[in-house]
């Protein structure tokens, strides 16, 4: 399997593609994982790009995951550009998913408007989403804010960006069954997590994933 991220800094920090393609191993499946991404862009300008849609048409993904940015998240123009890469993504036969990411530390009631929209447009367009900012939230409940954001309030910590891993590896696979994290080679559990909350984030995302996406 072929991946393809698009996105900016809440996609490659902490390297969270490489964890996704850690828990496909950890599976049995050795998937060849590429990442676009550049800090404070969205969909817009990565549709508008040179190597976003020549990739999508040339590079013979299976899956294409975009992540539009969430600091001043503008619906119209998360309309536009989604849009403009899924039918890129359609046209080169590669699934198309999008990885909607968590608002700041700051602004959580934001959440529910921002996950309102991502679900409308995977409604009107026939495609799926991987809710990590819905995640993000449940994490909340019982977790410090620490444990999920960094110094800035914005972007993820090393455990952040494992949930969103772990909720993008859900989406993509449509599993359905929640992992038993102690049967695996688990990222989590390899970077020193321990072995109970690796499991409630495989089950906060699977969950979350199914409720969002049918």
């Amino acid at each position: 399997m072929k991946i393809l991220f698009i996105g900016n800094s809440h996609t490659y920090y902490n390297a969270m593609p490489q964890i996704v393609q850690e828990l496909f191993c950890a599976t049995g499946q050795k998937p060849h994982v590429t990442m676009l991404a550049l800090g404070g862009k969205n969909l817009c300008y990565h549709a508008a790009s040179t190597n976003v849609p020549f990739n999508i048409r040339f590079g013979g993904y299976d899956v294409v995951i975009a992540q539009e940015k969430a600091g001043g998240f503008d619906p119209v123009s998360f309309r536009e550009g989604a849009k403009a890469i899924k039918d890129m993504a359609d046209e080169a036969g590669s699934a198309f998913y999008l990885y909607m990411p968590w608002t700041s530390k700051e602004n959580r009631a934001a959440q529910n408007d921002m996950t309102d929209v991502y679900q409308s447009f995977c409604r009107a367009n026939g495609c799926f989403f991987a809710p990590a900012g819905e995640v993000f939230g449940r994490m909340l409940l019982t977790e410090p804010a620490d444990a999920l954001y960094r110094e800035d309030g914005s972007h993820a910590t090393l455990f952040g960006s494992y949930v969103a891993a772990v909720t993008v590896f859900y989406t993509i696979t449509g599993r359905k069954r929640i992992m038993k994290v102690a049967d695996i080679e688990d990222p989590g559990v390899k970077l020193g997590f321990p072995v109970e909350l690796c499991q409630r984030v495989h089950t906060e995302a699977c969950r979350t994933m199914r409720l969002f996406n049918g």
